[in-house]
Formats: structure tokens, C-alpha cells, sequence
């Protein structure tokens, strides 16, 4: 089979080959074969001998295998399925945010293996169904390899919640944003809103606190809660171009004084670019292709105009606050060891489920 992956294990007393595609796990002896169908609704436990993985249940069987097979299992998996056993993984690091009803929550984890930090998205099941979780984490893995969507890692489950692994990212709080930075900010997001189009989704909720970077200052979108699959198009994809119009709009105003003109004054036709966007929900579609052609993003053009996402320009980075900053790629021996005791001592299982 094209692409599948292969893993020596056992059932009891007999081996069996596991078999891994990108729609099923099989299990499979000379005398039977075993598939289970690979969907988030599918739950696998790992099985620990210490802090090392020794096999999974799933369903009602037990399945044992080497410890470094199932470690490539595991990472193999990745998003096909949902896992439990989330704190096995991952130790809490602290609350990022928490919505105002109180449905979802965004901490940052640290792995018990690679001491990487990673963001987890916490869904409480006592105010979303099942079906509507999933639906949110099938839209971004859809979207994944799109370069303005977040890398998600794992799904993990517990009695009271779902857990989104995704990458740590950054966002910029209190400081207000250049000229430069604004053109950047528009340009990435025109360009967002036009392949989502192509993949027929509306975001629907595009606003500062869903604008994140990584550590090379690219933007990534995020808060795809209320997004929607549109096979026809229709005025959820002219609501997310008036919402960039608006951002627009508070970056600009909140530059200015506040007893100037209700409307900013935008250089290099900025203002006209700005109406245009907020008009289109009225009466008329803005061409976002013409949008991205405006003169307003002439001024970039030496910057790097031309690639299909921009970053932001190294000096933004010193501007991206976060209350703890760690390096997710490398840590030295005195970084680690710091954060392991200051943070692996806590118990954490409300944290994580509440």
C-alpha cells in the first residue's frame, strides 16, 4: 500500500503486523486482520512500563509492542486520531487566554520529551458537542501546510475536554504598529482571505487577538471557532474583507490623536484602499486581487513584496511581548534545568481540565 507504515506487535501470545495508512490501522496475522477506520472519534491509550510506551489499547484490545515502534506509531499518528493520557506528555506552563464565556482556553505546555513549549487549545465538552470540536480541528488540518495557519501536532481527550496541540506562538499586546507594519499586517491577511476562498471557507471572525506570529515574525491566523464551509460564494467571504477593512481602521486611529477626523488619513492612498474594503459589505465585492495591486503596498515592493507571505521586518521582533519567552527549538543545560524545576513540580490535572 502507497505510503503505508509497518510495526512488529502483539495481542496476547501472537504477532501480528500493524499496518498504517492514511485512512486505517490494521492489524493483520496469517489468520485475521483487525482495521479500525483512523477519525478523531477513534481513542487510543497509550501503555506505560515507567515513562516508557510499551503498546495501546484501543477499543477493547491491548496492543504491546518495542518502545521505540511505538514511538514512531505515536508520532506517526499525529492528528489521524485522539489520544488520552495528555499530562503522560505534556506539563502545564500557564493560561494565555480565556474566551469570555468560558468554552475554550489557550495555555502553553511544555513536552515531558523534547522540552519544547507548545500552545494547547482546551475545549470544554460541557459547552461543545463532540461533533462541533471536531469540525473546528478537521478545518485547520485541512488547512495545514496553508503557511498562515498554525502547525497542529496531537489531539488528546479527557472526561471533560479536548486538547489542540499546536506551535507557540506570539502575539503583540500593547504596542501600536508602524506605517510598515500595518501595510504587512493587511497585505498577509488580503492574501489569507484569498486562499481560503479558493477552499470555499469564510473565517468570519478576523480581529487583532486572531493575529499571531512565530518566531520568524510570520502571520498566522487563527480563532476558526465560528469559520464555515461555503461551496457557493456568498457574504461570509465579504465579511472577512470588511473585517480587514476595520483592522485597518483601529491600527490607523490609534495612531492618530483623538481629535482628529473620525476617518484617518492614510499615506500612499491608504485611505482610499480602507474604504473600498469597508464599502464591499454594502453594495459591491472588492476584487481582492486589485487590492493586493493597490499602490498603498508599492512601498514594500523592496522588502519582499513579491513573496506569496511576508514577515515582518526584524525589528518588529523586539516589539512581541509575552509574559514568559522561551525558545522552542534549542535550550542550553541551565535553561532546562531551570524551567524543569520551576515547572514540572506542579500537579496539573485541574489546570489542564478545567
Amino acid at each position: 500500500m502507497l505510503n503505508a507504515k509497518y510495526f512488529p506487535c502483539k495481542i496476547g501470545d501472537q504477532n501480528f503486523t500493524l499496518e498504517l495508512s492514511t485512512s486505517s490501522l490494521d492489524l493483520i496475522n496469517q489468520e485475521q486482520k483487525i482495521t479500525f477506520k483512523l477519525s478523531l472519534k477513534l481513542i487510543i491509550t497509550w501503555i506505560f512500563y515507567g515513562d516508557k510506551i510499551i503498546g495501546f489499547k484501543i477499543e477493547n484490545l491491548e496492543v504491546e509492542g518495542t518502545t521505540e515502534n511505538m514511538a514512531k506509531l505515536k508520532m506517526s499518528l499525529g492528528c489521524l486520531v485522539t489520544f488520552k493520557g495528555i499530562l503522560k506528555f505534556y506539563t502545564f506552563q500557564q493560561t494565555i487566554y480565556l474566551n469570555q464565556n468560558n468554552t475554550t482556553k489557550i495555555c502553553s505546555l511544555i513536552s515531558n520529551r523534547n522540552f519544547r513549549i507548545y500552545a494547547c487549545k482546551c475545549y470544554k465538552k460541557s459547552n461543545r458537542s463532540i461533533e462541533n470540536i471536531h469540525e473546528e480541528i478537521n478545518l485547520l488540518l485541512k488547512l495545514q501546510g496553508q503557511s498562515f495557519i498554525p502547525m497542529v501536532y496531537e489531539v488528546y481527550e479527557s472526561s471533560s475536554c479536548v486538547y489542540l496541540i499546536m506551535e507557540h506562538l506570539y502575539r503583540n499586546f500593547d504596542n501600536d504598529f508602524t506605517d510598515e507594519e500595518i501595510k504587512i499586517i493587511v497585505y498577509n491577511l488580503l492574501i489569507s482571505i484569498k486562499r481560503l476562498e479558493k477552499l470555499f471557507i469564510a473565517h468570519k471572525s478576523i480581529s487583532r487577538s486572531h493575529i499571531m506570529f512565530d518566531e520568524e515574525n510570520q502571520l498566522k491566523l487563527i480563532g476558526f471557532s465560528n469559520a464555515v464551509f461555503q461551496k457557493t460564494t456568498n457574504h461570509e467571504f465579504e465579511l472577512d474583507i470588511f473585517k480587514v477593512g476595520t483592522l485597518m481602521y483601529k491600527f490607523y486611529k490609534r495612531n492618530m490623536e483623538d481629535n482628529q477626523d473620525d476617518f484617518p488619513e492614510i499615506p500612499d492612498s491608504g485611505s482610499e484602499l480602507m474604504k473600498n474594503l469597508l464599502e464591499n459589505q454594502s453594495f459591491y465585492r472588492f476584487n481582492i486581487d486589485s487590492a493586493l495591486k493597490h499602490p498603498y503596498f508599492n512601498s514594500l515592493k523592496g522588502d519582499g513584496i513579491n513573496k506569496q507571505i511576508l514577515s515582518m521586518n526584524p525589528k518588529f521582533k523586539d516589539k512581541i511581548e509575552e509574559i514568559q519567552s522561551f525558545q522552542t527549538k534549542n535550550f542550553d543545560n541551565t535553561l532546562l534545568s531551570l524551567t524543569k524545576q520551576q515547572y514540572f513540580q506542579i500537579d496539573l490535572s485541574t489546570e489542564l481540565q478545567n
